[in-house]
């Protein structure tokens, strides 16, 4: 392991963060969102992620970095209650007993994980309704990409004032063999922080998809956007904080391993409609989609929830 890829210390705050992106982009102008001292030290605290939990796990932060922390008595800062909530498929070798409160389990790989719908359902319980979820899919109803790179540039022209300023939490649901490889060699501050970092850190080879929450986002000097990703393995980047151009996530979303993908818009609920039609008006389609994980048999998303 090259030096620059020793094991990093946890990053607990925005000043950590802060201090990260300055040394591997020099010069760049890089904000951060108001709620980002919540979020890191919350999500620096966590152990890593269940076997099949990510999309739950990213929750365990994101709710109560916005002060959501709560419900009838129990933290949702606990990973085995938010899988409840999410309808999470845990692993057939994993067991029950290790939860608290009732999985489904699976041997099928397939049928495992969190369901984009599950998410939606965890964040409007959770939050009492004062939360919903907004789901883009990276594809349309007929199977074509929908988020090309100028309607996926136009999303992030919409949401990056709203991230930037507090007001939503995007959350993508993502191929991971479509980004770089956060484990390799090659990923290091000083190769990142080239103009050509997408050229020469090779693509991942992780073979999964996966959720995780967005810290940052920002345009390089060259024009690329960036952002930065909070991921629930740690020895993934530097402590699981991972930057990534953003192009690499606009064809992860997409996907081509035959599962949706997408990106999951969280914000209070009086709030949802107007952003709808802003992203409608951009000729985006918004619906659910699927990645093969069970959705709730109990709850279906709708505009609003």
């Amino acid at each position: 392991m090259s030096a620059l890829r020793k094991p990093v210390p946890a990053i607990a705050s925005a000043a950590a963060l802060g201090d990260l992106l300055r040394q591997i982009f020099v010069d760049e102008n890089i904000r951060l969102p108001p709620h980002a001292e919540p979020l890191l030290r919350l999500h620096a605290a966590l152990p890593d992620q269940r076997p099949a939990t990510c999309g739950a796990y990213v929750l365990t932060y994101v709710l109560p970095a916005r002060g959501f922390t709560e419900l009838e008595g129990q933290p949702l800062g606990a990973e085995d209650y938010m899988a409840h909530l999410a309808r999470v498929t845990i692993t057939a070798r994993e067991d029950p007993a290790t939860y608290r409160f009732p999985v489904d389990a699976s041997a099928d790989p397939s049928q495992q994980g969190t369901s984009p719908e599950g998410i939606a359902r965890a964040v409007a319980i959770a939050s009492s309704w004062r939360l919903a979820t907004i789901p883009v899919p990276g594809r349309d109803a007929s199977g074509r990409p929908q988020l090309d790179t100028r309607r996926w540039d136009e999303l992030l022209d919409v949401l990056a004032p709203r991230f930037l300023e507090g007001a939503i939490d995007v959350v993508f649901n993502y191929d991971t063999d479509q980004l770089l490889a956060a484990r390799d060699e090659a990923y290091n501050a000083q190769t990142l922080g080239r103009a050509d970092a997408s050229a020469v850190i090779p693509r991942d080879r992780w073979g999964v998809g996966h959720f995780a929450a967005m810290a940052t986002l920002w345009r390089r000097q060259s024009g690329e956007r960036w952002m930065v990703l909070l991921n629930s393995f740690k020895e993934r980047a530097f402590a699981g904080v991972e930057p990534q151009p953003a192009e690499l996530m606009r064809r992860a979303v997409v996907r081509d391993d035959g599962r949706g993908g997408g990106v999951l818009l969280l914000l209070p609920t009086d709030d949802a409609r107007r952003l709808i039609q802003e992203l409608e008006a951009i000729g985006l389609a918004v619906r659910m989609w699927t990645n093969d994980s069970p959705a709730p048999r109990d709850w279906r998303w709708s505009p609003g929830r």
